[in-house]
């Protein structure tokens, strides 16, 4: 099965003339999905972030209630205490801990969900004289002696997973929409200066998400979380900037590929190697090249032991080159940032043989020198 070309010697993503994805359209869905989970993730942060003033304040009213008069019902804007007796706890998955408790003057046992494990839960035994505190009809805080706990009805704490969501979400998001500026067509862009740059963002917006998750959940106020979390732009951008930069020089070396010479095989060898273009050994699945054995075959076999298709003496070399963005699409993966393509003829025929840098001068090497295999005479 031979893999079709453009009249400019591109793939156009087909075999034996079946339609197929081509890497412009992959590229255009990528950026598509990639622009809609960004603008998701933005979404979700700022719906987030927009119910934490009304969790503050609710915090704040609950901070401030007063006592309730004697008489006053339990549903109302003040506090009322009520004094309960310890029937037991009970603990269930993914930290949830519950006080069951009975109210003077009633036979009922309440489970009350408290904030964590606490001061109260981790003390409390059966029997236990405790003090509940009322608020708005929710059971939010419980005493016992000088120790008092929140329960998860307390609204003390309800800023929390609003702001570890939108200030998780918000860098994320933003990571991924950078995929919109690195991602745009630009064609004074060397191809190496694309693939990488987007995963870099989102790298960074991702770490930055984490920082400011976990500062929501376990710092004291939502000042500090934004304070944490604006702290922690400076060590994401620096990583971000750090890891740029090392990737732009390394690029930047695989691009020169000057000093690639052909080195004739002393041996037989079975390279990582593609093979494409409108010609009989260009095979789907063939991703490996015999050299040292005769004539180069291409074959799907790490070993080069079957099913090989020799490279014929038509075909010469043109030169050797990095990777194009439409080639980084389907050989990036298989061959990472050192990954050359060794452009050829044959005849009217435009081939590429895509390979590792490290491998290129043999693969090189075997195409200059490679003897035409004969029948033995029978002698």
């Amino acid at each position: 099965m031979a893999r079709s070309e453009k009249p400019d010697g591109t793939p156009d993503g087909r075999l034996n003339g079946t339609p197929g994805r081509t890497p412009e359209a992959t590229r255009k869905r990528a950026t598509v999905a990639l622009a809609v989970i960004g603008l998701l993730a933005v979404l979700v942060s700022a719906g987030s972030l927009a119910t934490v003033p009304g969790t503050l304040a609710d915090a704040d009213a609950y901070t401030a209630a007063p006592a309730c008069p004697a008489g006053t019902p339990r549903s109302g804007s003040c506090t009322t205490a009520v004094p309960a007796t310890v029937k037991g706890t009970d603990h269930e998955f993914k930290n949830k801990e519950y006080l069951l408790l009975t109210e003077a003057g009633s036979s009922t046992v309440r489970r009350v969900r408290m904030a964590g494990w606490g001061p109260v839960y981790g003390a409390a035994r059966t029997g236990d004289k405790v003090t509940v505190t009322y608020w708005r009809g929710e059971i939010t805080a419980v005493r016992l002696g000088v120790t008092s706990q929140e329960t998860s009805a307390s609204p003390t704490s309800h800023w929390r997973v609003p702001v570890a969501i939108g200030l998780g979400a918000l860098p994320f998001g933003l990571g991924m929409l950078s995929f919109l500026f690195w991602r745009r067509p630009r064609s004074s862009a060397p191809a190496h200066a694309v693939p990488w740059a987007p995963g870099v963002g989102v790298a960074a917006g991702a770490l930055l998400g984490v920082i400011g998750a976990c500062a929501a959940m376990l710092c004291g106020g939502v000042q500090q979380a934004f304070l944490i979390t604006g702290v922690g732009i400076v060590p994401a951008l620096a990583l971000a900037w750090l890891t740029l930069r090392r990737m732009r020089q390394r690029m930047v070396r695989a691009a020169d590929t000057g000093d690639i010479v052909p080195v004739p095989p002393t041996e037989k060898r079975c390279l990582r190697a593609s093979v494409s273009g409108d010609v009989p050994y260009s095979v789907s699945g063939y991703g490996h090249l015999v050299v040292g054995d005769g004539r180069p075959a291409a074959t799907p076999d790490p070993d080069g032991r079957f099913a090989r298709k020799e490279l014929p003496e038509t075909l010469t070399v043109q030169g050797v080159r990095t990777f194009t963005v439409e080639e980084y699409a389907g050989w990036q993966p298989l061959y990472k940032y050192d990954g050359v393509v060794i452009e050829c003829r044959d005849g009217d025929r435009a081939v590429r043989i895509a390979t590792r840098r490290r491998d290129a001068p043999t693969v090189l090497g075997a195409l200059a020198a490679a003897p035409t295999v004969t029948a033995p005479s029978g002698r």
